[in-house]
């Protein structure tokens, strides 16, 4: 595999910024969860319109709304995860309910100058949930987590009085608890710093992290209706996240030798991370024929500010050589987490798409179903992570780390398709699938995201209800920790995912 060209410090050092890589794509690659039909047309709403999921992918379709409406959709999520790690296979399950999305749309169908009708829209939607539980173990005797560690010190030529407290989230507590100690010459000059763990004998791996959270859009909507052959649109957008990671993780002797001065060492983290932000959206779609529509919609690059709070805790089993001993971040913070402050740039994303509509032989002005494809592309790679200090030593650290998510990502195009038909007056199908390609640029990273979805909907005059079902798959690695001088380790994951979606909404007039 290709040797990534990482940073040399890489979350563990610094007390007021630590961000990795994956902090970032965590924002910008997912499956987008909207309304029950949206989600049961495989997300291919950038031409359809018509449905408040356009609040979030193209709001010009607020302007085919000639009647007001509410929405509600929660879901329920059933998630299963395979990981194979160095030739050891492992699993893991959780499941949970949730908000999917809530909204109104305010619709004035009267005729004014060259708008045949205008909709507003507020719209609260959870575009992404990290609800998931990663574990994993097996056997490694290539590397080890103490070499993250000794590079650090090393990279920074670190003297013992930087070791025991400047690198509060990782080389001070493996210092402090001998993990990693210090080599010495024949005159007992200290020459260096060395691991502990027997790498070549190896060391059985254990990682299992739970996180919560979710992507939430706060939305504002507006659509215009010219003549019913173009549809414009625009949307502000509030995000707001909220993310929690607990991570334990340990490494222990694989030969049970009680004499060779290391029985394993486990690390407890706790990570909390809050942000909310702005950025647009803007849509466009043309009706070049009854039977067809053409869209065009731009998000542009969410701004958000984050604040984030990390604790870790290290207890170390050195045997003969030291016993057991115990290190905390808290401890070496004046007893409080960590925090530290920065914002992130989103990648900007644009969506093509198109729609045809169908209608029986037998009675062709009335519409019996349709399909739609939208085509999204995003640069993965222009996500960017900008200081909320300003100092030179932060403004250093992110131009590092900008540098290295343009080097490991990249751009990628995704696909949606989507199709409904209509089996009476009220009565309709529906069917879907999307595809969102690798976000990497290691072609030895096989990543890729597919969801398969269907559903039915019910329609009166008032009040309409959809069901829907999604299964989609996650193909995706994932790294225990990252090396500089050495290829690094990760586990291939399979994640599958059962979503049940139900939507209930009621249309009104002003």
């Amino acid at each position: 595999m290709k040797k990534l060209v990482l940073l040399i410090i890489l979350g563990s050092s610094l007390t007021t910024y630590a961000q990795d890589p994956e902090d970032g794509l965590r924002l910008s690659w997912f499956n987008p969860s909207g309304t029950s039909r949206s989600n049961a047309l495989g997300g291919a709403m950038g031409s359809l319109g018509g449905d408040l999921s356009s609040n979030h992918i193209n709001p010009a379709g607020l302007g085919l709304y000639k009647s007001s409406e509410f929405l509600l959709t929660p879901k329920f999520l059933v998630q299963n995860n395979k990981f194979d790690y160095r030739g050891t296979n492992n699993t893991s399950n959780n499941s949970k309910s949730n908000f999917g999305s809530i909204g109104i749309v305010l619709a004035e169908g009267k005729k004014v100058n060259n708008w045949t009708s205008t909709a507003f829209s507020v719209t609260f939607n959870q575009i992404a949930d990290f609800s998931n539980r990663v574990s994993f173990n097996g056997q490694n005797n290539y590397s080890s987590l103490s070499e993250k560690y000794l590079e650090e010190l090393i990279a920074y030529q670190a003297d013992t009085n930087s070791a025991l407290s400047d690198y509060i989230f990782g080389s001070s507590l493996a210092y402090r608890t001998y993990l990693i100690d210090t080599t010495a010459n024949a005159s007992g000059a200290i020459t260096g710093y060395q691991s502990l763990v027997p790498i070549s004998s190896g060391v059985k791996q254990n990682y299992d992290a739970v996180t919560t959270g979710s992507y939430n859009e706060l939305a504002f909507g507006w659509g215009g209706n010219m003549e019913d052959k173009l549809y414009l649109g625009a949307s502000f957008i509030v995000p707001m996240i909220n993310y929690s990671k607990s991570l334990y993780y340990s490494e222990t002797d694989a030969t049970n030798n009680a004499n060779n001065d290391f029985a394993g060492f486990s690390i407890n983290e706790t990570f909390n991370s809050k942000g909310w932000g702005i950025g647009a959206k803007f849509g466009a779609i043309y009706k070049p024929e009854s039977f067809l529509r053409v869209g065009f919609s731009l998000h542009t690059p969410q701004l958000i500010s984050f604040r984030d709070l990390l604790s870790v805790d290290m207890n170390t089993n050195t045997e003969k050589y030291a016993g057991t001993l115990s290190a905390s971040s808290d401890d070496l913070n004046n007893g409080y987490p960590g925090q530290r402050e920065y914002t992130v740039a989103t990648p900007l994303k644009t969506i093509f798409s198109t729609s045809y509509f169908f209608a029986s032989p037998s009675k062709p002005t009335q519409p019996l179903g349709f399909i739609s494809a939208d085509v999204e592309w995003v640069n993965y790679a222009a996500t960017r992570f900008y200081s909320n200090t300003y100092d030179d030593e932060s403004t250093n650290y992110y131009s590092l780390l900008n540098s290295t998510i343009k080097e490991i990502y990249k751009n990628n195009f995704n696909i949606k398709i989507g199709s409904e038909i209509k089996l009476d007056a009220n009565w309709m199908i529906r069917a879907g699938t999307a595809y969102y390609g690798t976000p990497y640029a290691d072609e030895a990273l096989k990543a890729a995201r597919m969801s398969i979805s269907g559903g039915i909907g019910y329609r009166t005059n008032r009040h309409f209800i959809d069901f829907t079902v999604i299964k989609s798959t996650n193909r995706d690695v994932v790294f225990p920790y990252r090396l500089n001088d050495k290829a690094n380790t990760f586990a291939n994951m399979t994640g599958n995912q059962l979503i049940f979606n139900i939507g209930y909404g009621i249309r009104f007039t002003k």
